[in-house]
This record gives C-alpha cells, sequence and structure tokens, in this order.
C-alpha cells in the first residue's frame, strides 16, 4: 500500500467555473484560506495513520464523510468514477445525505454538473440550482438542494472520476469549502486509484482462477476408484506406481488409446505429497504451435493483439503440483524444444515479459506411440524422454485383463446410472460374457461409450444379445479405424517402394490417403451422432479422442459440424 506522508495540501488552480463564468479565487478574502489549509493536514495526517492496506470503497468514502462533515456542514457528498472510453459516469459508493434521482453507470449526459467538471477540467460551483435546466440541477433542485459544488479528480492528466458536495442552504463560507476540497482531491485521487487498481487485481485473480478451475481436474470432477487399478492384472504396474508416487520424479505412462493412463496419472499425483495442489493436465494434441507458449507459459496484458489482461498459463498454475502432459508425442519438435528448456531450467518467461518465473513442478505424461520408434525417427527427443522417464509405467490393453472387464462394467453402470437418475439395470451373464469375449480396440474409452448405449437401450426393454453384438460391431470398426489413422497421422509413415513411385504412377488398387480415411470417419461418427460432439454420447467419446482432439480434427479438415452436438 502507498504511504501519503510526501502529499501535502496545495491550491493546484487559483480558479473555478462560477455559475458557468470564470472567477479568480484571489478576488476573495486570501486570509480565510488558511484555516483550509490548516483542515486539509488533518485530514491528511489521519489519512496516513487510519488506512490499512485492505481499505476498499466503503472504507475509504466513510473516512472522507465523516472528516467532511467535521469540517463542515453539508446535505450531500458522493463520489463518481468516469470510464473515458465508453462516455460512462458510475457510482463509487453509495451517496451520504440526501437522496437524488441520479443515472448511474450510463452514458454521461451533456449540460450536467458532472459533465461540466470533467469537459471544463476545473471546479464547477453553482450558487442557484433551480435556475438551471441542466439534467442533475434539476434532479439536485427537486429534493431541495440550492447550491453544488463539483471538482474533477484527475491523475497522471486523466479525469478518473468527480466529486459533489451539495447543499440545501448556502453556506457563507463556500469559498474555503472548495478551497479545503482542493487540497483533499489528489490525495483522494490517489487513494481511488489504488483502490480501482485493487479491484482490477481482484477481477484478474478470479479470472485465472476460473482459468484454473477449468484447467485442473478435481476429485468431484473425476471420481476414482482405486478397484479399477487395484486388479490383478494390475498388480505389478501398480506395485512400482505406488513407489513412484512418494518420489518427485517425472513418470511416463505408456500404453493404447483408452487404456485409463489419465486415471493412473490422477492416481499418482493423489498419492503423493503434492496432493493438496493442482494437477493441470494438457491434451498435446489440441495444443496449436502458434499457441504453445501463451497456454503453456501465459502472458502479460499488451503482450500481443487482443491481449487485455493478464493470463496465468498451465506451468504457473501447476507450480508445487503435478502437470500432467497426455499424448506427449503430438508435441511439434519446436514444442518439446521450449517444454525441455523450462524442465532444464525449472523456470519460464510470459510472453511479454523478461522477468524468469521459477516452478516447482512434478511432471507425468503419456503417450500412445512406440516410444523407442519415436526417438529412431527423431519425432521425439531422446533428451526430453530421460527428462520425462525417470520411471516408465506401461498399462496392457483391455484384451489383455479381460477378467476385469465384469468390474468396469459394474463401475460405469453405477456411475451413469446415479448421473441420469435412473435404476440399475441387471446385466444377464450372457451379456457379460460377450462383453469379455470381445477385443476392445479402443480399450476402456469404448467399453464405457458401450455400457452407456446399452444403459440407455435398457430403459426402452430388455438387453439382447443380438443388440449387444451389434452395438460392439458398429463401435469396433469405428475405433479401429480411428486409433490406426491417429497413430499414423502421429507418427511418421516409413516410406515403401510403392509408396516412394512418382505421382504419375500412383499405387496400385483404391487405397486413399490417411486425411481422406479420416475425414471419413469423422464424418459417419457426427452423423451416427447427430452432430453431437461432446458428451457419452457425442462423437468424441464414439472415436474414442477426448473432445478438443475431435474440435482440433474438426477445424483441420474444415468439417462444420451440423444437428444439435456442441
Amino acid at each position: 500500500m502507498l504511504r501519503y506522508r510526501h502529499l501535502y495540501p496545495y491550491i493546484s488552480k487559483k480558479s473555478f467555473i462560477w455559475a458557468g463564468e470564470h472567477v479568480m479565487l484571489e478576488q476573495y478574502d486570501e486570509h480565510r484560506l488558511g484555516n483550509s489549509v490548516a483542515v486539509a493536514a488533518r485530514i491528511i495526517y489521519r489519512l496516513s495513520k487510519l488506512v490499512p492496506d485492505n481499505m476498499d470503497r466503503s472504507g475509504l468514502f466513510s473516512f472522507f464523510s465523516k472528516e467532511l462533515r467535521a469540517s463542515f456542514h453539508y446535505d450531500r457528498f458522493s463520489i463518481f468514477l468516469y470510464d473515458a472510453e465508453r462516455d460512462f459516469l458510475t457510482a463509487f459508493t453509495a451517496a451520504d445525505g440526501t437522496v437524488v434521482e441520479v443515472f448511474s453507470d450510463t452514458r454521461i449526459a451533456q449540460n450536467t454538473v458532472a459533465w461540466q467538471a470533467i469537459q471544463t477540467r476545473k471546479p464547477v460551483v453553482i450558487k442557484n440550482l433551480a435556475s438551471l435546466n441542466w439534467g442533475g440541477a434539476v434532479s439536485l433542485a427537486s429534493v431541495g438542494l440550492t447550491a453544488t459544488i463539483a471538482l474533477p479528480l484527475i491523475l497522471n492528466r486523466q479525469v478518473i472520476g468527480t466529486l459533489h458536495v451539495s447543499f440545501v442552504r448556502q453556506p457563507d463560507n463556500l469559498v474555503e469549502i472548495l478551497n479545503l476540497l482542493q487540497q483533499l482531491s489528489p490525495v483522494l485521487t490517489t487513494f481511488l486509484f489504488v483502490i480501482l487498481t485493487e479491484e482490477r487485481r481482484a477481477r484478474t485473480q478470479a479470472a485465472d482462477r476460473a482459468a484454473l478451475d477449468s484447467s485442473c481436474e478435481t476429485e468431484a470432477a473425476f471420481p476414482l476408484e482405486n478397484s479399477l487399478l487395484e486388479t490383478k492384472a494390475m498388480t505389478k504396474v501398480m506395485a512400482l506406481a505406488r513407489k513412484a508416487a512418494k518420489l518427485h520424479i517425472p513418470v511416463l505412462i505408456s500404453g493404447e488409446t483408452g487404456t485409463g493412463k489419465s486415471m493412473l496419472a490422477r492416481w499418482l499425483h493423489r498419492s503423493s505429497p503434492r496432493r493438496a495442489a493442482n494437477f493441470v493436465k494438457v491434451n498435446c494434441p489440441s495444443l496449436a504451435p502458434t499457441l504453445f507458449e501463451s497456454e503453456m507459459f501465459g502472458y502479460v496484458r499488451g503482450a500481443f493483439t487482443g491481449a487485455n489482461a493478464k493470463r496465468i498459463g498451465r506451468i504457473e498454475l501447476a507450480d508445487n503440483g503435478t502437470l500432467f502432459l497426455d499424448e506427449i508425442g503430438d508435441l511439434s519438435a519446436a514444442m518439446q524444444n521450449k517444454l525441455l528448456q523450462v524442465l532444464e531450467d525449472s523456470a519460464f518467461e510470459r510472453v511479454g515479459e523478461s522477468q524468469p518465473i521459477s516452478v516447482d513442478i512434478r511432471i507425468i505424461s503419456a503417450t500412445n506411440i512406440n516410444i523407442q520408434d519415436a526417438i529412431r525417427r527423431g519425432t521425439l527427443r531422446a533428451d526430453l524422454f530421460y527428462r520425462l522417464a525417470a520411471v516408465t509405467l506401461h498399462l496392457p490393453p483391455l484384451r489383455e485383463r479381460r477378467k476385469d472387464i465384469p468390474l468396469f462394467v459394474s463401475h460405469f453402470i453405477k456411475c451413469f446410472s446415479e448421473e441420469y437418475k435412473i435404476r440399475p439395470p441387471h446385466i444377464r451373464g450372457s451379456v457379460l460374457d460377450i462383453l469379455c469375449a470381445h477385443n476392445w480396440p479402443g480399450n476402456i474409452r469404448e467399453l464405457r461409450n458401450v455400457v452407456t448405449s446399452l444403459l440407455l437401450r435398457s430403459m426402452e426393454g430388455a438387453m439382447t444379445e443380438s443388440f449387444v453384438r451389434e452395438s460392439l460391431r458398429s463401435s469396433a470398426s469405428i475405433a479401429e479405424s480411428a486409433e490406426s489413422v491417429r497413430r499414423g497421422l502421429s507418427t511418421t509413415t516409413p516410406v515403401s517402394s510403392e509408396a516412394s513411385k512418382p505421382a504419375s504412377q500412383p499405387p496400385s488398387g483404391n487405397f486413399g490417403s490417411l486425411r481422406d480415411m479420416e475425414n471419413r470417419h469423422i464424418l459417419e461418427a457426427l452423423e451416427r451422432c447427430g452432430g453431437k460432439v461432446a458428451g457419452p454420447e457425442g462423437a468424441a467419446a464414439l472415436l474414442g479422442m477426448p473432445r478438443s482432439t475431435l474440435q482440433y480434427r474438426l477445424r483441420k479438415f474444415g468439417i462444420k459440424k451440423s444437428g444439435s452436438g456442441r
């Protein structure tokens, strides 16, 4: 908080507007001004002693209103804030004294008392309000007020507000009162600025908190059942995971898409000493190279066009907590280099700022690619891999842990029944046998989608084996194709002699490109889901990919959604 011992009373300008006419203060008895100077000095001294660091609008207004009332009689005291960009006037707080019908938080009208003070940048003194047809003057006169003083509050040559003191009966010492207000206005303006700055900082923090809430996953949003991880097939994995969770070391989780890598990452965080801090998830495929720095490092106001306020990046949000990099293999070489620099220095710089910010974060990453192949091809930096993989945890696919399928089915039925507020249906043993025999190319994510579909179908009647088989065939077809396309897009496909033929000699057969294949499957998924992208019944869930990844693909291919999807 600023200290104000250096601010002493002074007369900034010995002039003001008197009922529209310019009048010099020297025309009045100069010796009477000494009293106002002494009063102003006492008020400023008390203010420097009494103002706490957390003074707000009401506290500042209450202090000034009491001090002014102790110095002279007034019938109404008010402060307004001026927004020059919008030309708006807003009440700082509720006024003290006579209630007046005023227009607040609206565009300032011409020929009002406040407008005169703002335009002229000089105090306005009106002795007879009833004689004027100004909007503000009429409102004041209508409640019995006869005289008023309005001062512009100026800081760094900018008018930030106005101060108003009004009277039922014009006081004899009007000039002395005016001078006192002139002495106090610089200090009042400074305090106003400090309070408004604190309010803007609080709003920025609230915005950052909102961003934090959207970036950080919470226990409520992601309920975790330990029983889903502590199965026989996961015994070796979890034994190593329990050791790694207690240590401040980076962990790399590998496994096919949909095997539960995100679930294990959250378990590691919640089982670590960092559990009280944030768990921040970054979906790497959705990060555009041009937005990597602003999303990960944050930026300051004015760093680029559209940067109207400071934004905290994902790395800073994860300070003292865990940063989860999902599908790390999809980062470009440039983004990998920037991330490696942060890991080596434990510091970063916001966009538009040169001051390094130190962070203490634990990195957990996940990937569905073959790490050794990626390093050999050069799509994944070896030095980044060593920074990320002090411990590697591999999650087996669902086809290798078929005995866990009934456990997952029971869990999903419980969760979705609670969400849809329906009675959990009974799953016959024959249906479970079919589910356990399925190959599940989309793994746990595909199983969840199928169980959701079965649950919704059970509301119309009993789940038949034929319907289960039909749902599995449809899901497997799309999941397998989407997964193969995604693997092909995220890795470099080895060039064969057939593929290396010139364009004039295309490969035989109607093979089609990976881009076309992915495009077709996305369109098919959208059509089946009625254009819906998000949710259990959305195209993203059907394709076995996060919503943000599908939205990125839609933008990339120029696919416009139809139907009611979001």
